[in-house]
């Protein structure tokens, strides 16, 4: 238990760190070295970690580069873009919206039918979001800029929802045509990178310099790569070996908690008591998603 309450507080650190991370460079340009970097890091794990040497096949870079679309550049641009308005606690808390938009595509792509217990969790991790995004704006009236603060949880939903079809997409990869995760997160993450680099190029200010990439910038990356990009995944895959995976996406509604945590302790961000109502009101959706979905027969031991 105790390895699986640190897998959700070392994924909760990632949302901390990538806000200090904006303080360096500017998202898409910070995405697009982030990506780069990971993926090489994955490419080469896979390739020594394989017996059998994967070929990159031309036939499957069309699918590939739409991953590398919907479930890199997409995400994490949007992600890091609406991190610079809001707190890394409420970019956490969004992201519990993941397992109900997720089985949505599913729903539509690989026919898993939704029952009414479902659609009661669906709707209550709707809910609370709805809840906690009402009050998190009603006090920003007075402000300025309360258009950009709202865009920014536009953006953070383009972002779940856009991650929720990417992983839809690496089953299907995983499935049918035989892909490792390493190798099909690696080419993602490279071909996302790449993306990012080159809408950074228009869109970005050109006025970052060599001194932004300190030695506490490449720091803090690495920190990040090693924890989002390689640590999570593997430490993921060992658990599912002793829980189910009903139980590792339930306790996963305690990272925002955590992320929380770190934003008071590190950035003096303080805890509103709507942010744990929320909570709790997001955890009971997925409590009874994921009953439903073990009913069904979706999620095994």
């Amino acid at each position: 238990m105790i390895l699986v309450i640190a897998l959700y507080a070392l994924l909760a650190s990632t949302f901390t760190l990538g806000k200090v991370l904006l303080y360096f460079l500017p998202p898409l340009l910070l995405i697009a070295v982030r990506m780069t970097l990971a993926g090489a890091i994955l490419l080469t794990i896979d390739y020594f970690s394989t017996a059998k040497k994967r070929v990159f096949k031309i036939s499957d870079f069309a699918c590939l580069s739409l991953l590398s679309c919907i479930h890199i550049f997409i995400p994490y641009s949007s992600e890091f873009i609406a991190l610079q308005y809001i707190d890394p606690s409420c970019a956490a808390l969004m992201y519990n919206l993941s397992p109900f938009i997720t089985a949505l595509f599913s729903y539509i792509f690989f026919k898993e039918s939704m029952t009414l217990k479902k659609w009661i969790g669906f709707g209550l991790g709707f809910a609370g979001i709805l809840y906690f995004v009402k009050l998190d704006l009603s006090c920003l009236y007075v402000l300025e800029g309360v258009t950009i603060y709202n865009n920014a949880y536009i953006m953070l939903l383009l972002s779940v929802i856009s991650a929720s079809a990417g992983w839809v997409l690496v089953r299907y990869l995983m499935q049918y045509k035989n892909m490792s995760i390493a190798y099909i997160n690696g080419i993602a993450m490279v071909l996302g990178g790449l993306q990012a680099c080159i809408a950074s190029c228009f869109f970005e200010a050109t006025s970052v310099t060599m001194t932004s990439f300190t030695s506490s910038f490449w720091l803090l990356l690495g920190m990040v790569i090693l924890i989002a990009n390689i640590l999570f995944y593997n430490l993921y895959g060992y658990l599912l070996k002793q829980y189910t995976a009903t139980f590792l996406s339930f306790v996963g509604f305690i990272t925002p908690l955590f992320t929380a945590l770190y934003d008071y302790l590190f950035l003096g961000i303080p805890i509103h008591v709507d942010f744990f109502i929320t909570i709790g009101i997001v955890g009971c959706g997925i409590y009874l998603f994921y009953q439903e979905e073990l009913k069904q027969g979706y999620i095994v031991s």
